[in-house]
């Protein structure tokens, strides 16, 4: 075999071996003067030949070994060289299940041949590297073997990965075992695993290709995630979207761009730099996950640094470059893995930290409530009783303006409550049917006359006729009252309009849009980013002047949002606001008979025996008060076991149990007392102040027969009465 290659430019790639085998084109081919031949970056087809003579007396197996164009398009053909006889070329079939392109040579023995190779790569520089080898130097086993092991060690790698992403619902994983599948079988085209099951073809160039794009894309995705580069770095952040959608684009358009392997060691170069800048970077906010991620590189690093420096001519003294690159990429990705996993962990542990702090806080919150509204009721026991007796024109303002006071603070508390429920969302609604024209009703009647003090033009603009629908009128009303109650707090001269417009019916059900407007002081844009918040109002300074909480807000967006809209604010400070949502209500076509409270006429209570289980002295006093000026006889219990030795020594029209006193509560002695008074004989109504979600259904499960909330007005209790009373 000559020593030199020929080669012949074949610019536009139209020559086939005819032509070049001919005559014509014989002398055309200029010597290479070298054993290798290499062109660089190219999208031109080039023609090698070789003359090969075999001198040997009999016939041994011979193969042509391509190195470093598994991704180009290659043809080989094989030409006997007889003085008798002209015989055409003829194309050798590349042999499978190798990491090169490999192709039988069938030498006759004493026979000269001529070898032509058409080469074209527009993924990478073009070479026209050719070794001769015999059968058994094709492969190298202990390469073979050390490439299934690594290999090996990936797939579990990324299976495991992905199923950690099914299993948590964490994309971050998702990510990390497409990142490792993508190494792993980009890595076959130089361990030549893959080969082993494909053939070896020039549809490998836009596969490696797409598998090298994937990777980076990949790898910027996972990257992003575990640095929080958006939250920490939003700069870098936007360069690595802007490194990811490159990747994107280039991998749609591969199979029609040239030379991707260079594009696609660019950009990965580019990753692994802008990677190690963000890390860098994020040095000093002391990030656990960091540390570990600095040794990931430096073993990469480790691992892929041989083999820079031996392409760019370099040598360290020793050829295994490419098993010494695969180690440290595996190295690399279950390190990866490691920090992942660990960061999943830890991200978990904060999330049931800051969970168990969230419920402490709620607890805390319905704790609070409760031990607010126990003396609460006394305030307003106290108030009834006062209101019933002769009393000075300055004594009345002053019961007056406490049960302003004692409203207020009722209305406080609930609020506290729902910011609770809504937190640990245990806050459910109703769905029952209602009004719309009587909610607004209800509505005028209740502002109507804070405006007119206040010197406000007050409308409410609502259907004319009744419009019935399904859903919790009770949340929906809280939602208004806050809405209106804000919008003449904060309007010191002008108007305050409610305005209810209902649309067109449809499957789902009948829109109804609410909206209330001021010309109040208004809303600068800054502000408006926190008003829904709890405990957040515009500034400092409105707090003071205007007094609140800054709860009605962030309750009345969590309650619009649970009920499938969403609370929308419009305003410019000195031009007033406009809060607005929209509802989607079943329509209710059977409309119920209704009877308001004004029109039921109180019925004479009869002289019934009731037994007050209290164990606070106030309450026991002020309920005791009410019960009598209703026209009850009282015998006051103020424990369980004195109610249980009460209900079994006398007879009792009914019982009001207070649910929560020391020792026995009111649960257990409900079920002590019902194993001797059945339900029928002895109804026993819950006096509560937690008025917390499951509360009622608590009560009825240990036998009680209905519910009264603490603190409770005068009606509330007559009602009761007159329902249980015989």
């Amino acid at each position: 075999m000559n020593t030199h290659l020929d080669f012949l430019h074949d610019p536009a790639g139209n020559l086939g071996i005819e032509d070049v085998a001919a005559h014509a084109y014989a002398e055309q081919f200029h010597n290479t003067g070298a054993a290798d031949f290499s062109k660089g970056l190219t999208t031109d087809v080039y023609w090698l030949r070789v003359r090969i003579l075999n001198q040997a007396n009999a016939a041994h197996p011979w193969f042509l070994q391509l190195i470093g164009q598994e991704d180009a398009s290659v043809a080989v053909y094989l030409q006997a060289d007889l003085p008798s006889l002209a015989t055409p070329p003829t194309r050798l079939e590349p042999q499978p299940y190798f990491l090169y392109h490999t192709y039988p040579l069938p030498l006759a023995s004493q026979t000269a041949y001529t070898l032509y190779i058409r080469l074209h790569n527009q993924n990478a520089a073009l070479l026209g590297n050719a070794h001769f080898k015999q059968a058994e130097q094709r492969v190298n086993i202990h390469s073979v073997v050390f490439g299934v092991l690594l290999a090996g060690c990936l797939l579990a790698l990324g299976v495991y990965n992905g199923i950690l992403a099914f299993n948590l619902r964490d994309r971050n994983f998702a990510w990390l075992a497409a990142f490792i599948l993508a190494i792993m079988l980009k890595l076959t085209q130089y361990t030549g695993l893959f080969q082993q099951y494909i053939r070896v073809s020039e549809q490998y160039a836009f596969l490696y290709s797409a598998l090298g794009y994937l990777c980076i894309i990949s790898y910027l995705a996972f990257f992003r995630h575990l640095l929080g580069t958006r939250s920490y770095l939003p700069y870098l952040d936007k360069v690595f979207a802007g490194i990811f959608w490159l990747a994107v684009v280039m991998m749609l358009g591969s199979p029609w761009l040239p030379f991707d392997l260079y594009v696609i060691n660019v950009l990965a170069l580019l990753s692994g730099v802008i990677t190690l800048l963000a890390i860098w970077r994020l040095r000093r906010l002391q990030i656990p996950r960091i540390h570990k991620l600095n040794w990931a590189f430096f073993v990469l690093i480790g691992g892929l640094l041989p083999t820079v420096l031996n392409t760019l001519g370099i040598s360290l003294g020793f050829n295994d470059h490419l098993n010494l690159s695969l180690t440290g990429v595996t190295l690399f990705v279950l390190l990866l893995s490691t920090v992942q996993a660990d960061h999943v962990r830890r991200l978990r542990e904060e999330t049931a930290s800051a969970n168990a702090a969230n419920k402490a806080k709620g607890d805390f919150l319905t704790t609070m409530s409760h031990e607010l509204r126990t003396p609460m009721n006394a305030v307003v026991g106290a108030g009834v009783l006062l209101q019933d007796t002769a009393l000075t024109p300055q004594q009345r303002s002053y019961v007056d303006k406490l049960e302003i006071a004692a409203r207020h603070m009722l209305t406080l508390i609930g609020n506290i409550l729902d910011v609770a429920r809504i937190e640990q969302q245990a806050l459910h609604l109703e769905k029952i049917s209602f009004d719309l024209n009587a909610i607004a009703t209800e509505l005028e009647i209740l502002f109507a006359r804070q405006a007119v003090d206040k010197g406000l033009a007050f409308n409410i603009h609502a259907p004319a006729d009744s419009v019935w629908l399904q859903g919790d009128p009770t949340r929906l009303k809280q939602i208004l009252v806050n809405l209106l109650g804000n919008a003449i707090k904060f309007t010191e001269r002008g108007s305050v309009e409610c305005t209810l417009v209902v649309g067109k019916k449809s499957e789902e059900g009948l829109p109804v849009t609410f909206s209330v407007t001021d010309s109040g002081i208004g809303i600068t844009p800054q502000q408006q980013v926190h008003l829904f918040q709890p405990f957040s109002q515009a500034d400092s300074s409105t707090s003071r002047r205007y007094g609140g909480s800054g709860l009605g807000l962030a309750i009345s967006a969590q309650l619009v949002r649970q009920m499938g809209g969403e609370l929308s604010v419009e305003s410019s400070p000195g031009q007033g606001s406009s809060f607005s949502f929209t509802l989607e209500f079943p329509v209710v076509e059977i409309i119920p008979a209704t009877q308001s409270p004004a029109s039921i006429a109180p019925r004479t209570l009869p002289d019934a025996h009731i037994l007050l289980v209290d164990d606070d002295v106030l309450n026991q006093f002020f309920a005791q008060a009410i019960l009598e000026k209703l026209g009850m006889r009282v015998t006051v219990a103020d424990s369980g076991a004195a109610a249980i030795q009460q209900a079994q020594q006398q007879d009792f029209a009914m019982v009001l149990m207070d649910v929560s006193m020391p020792g026995m509560d009111g649960y257990e002695t409900t079920q002590q007392i019902r194993q001797f008074k059945p339900a029928a004989a002895l109804p026993i109504i819950a006096l509560t102040a937690h008025a917390i979600e499951g509360e009622r259904e608590r009560c009825f499960t240990a036998g009680m027969d209905d519910f009264l909330s603490k603190p409770y007005q005068l009606w509330d209790l007559q009602q009761i009465l007159q329902r249980w009373l015989r």
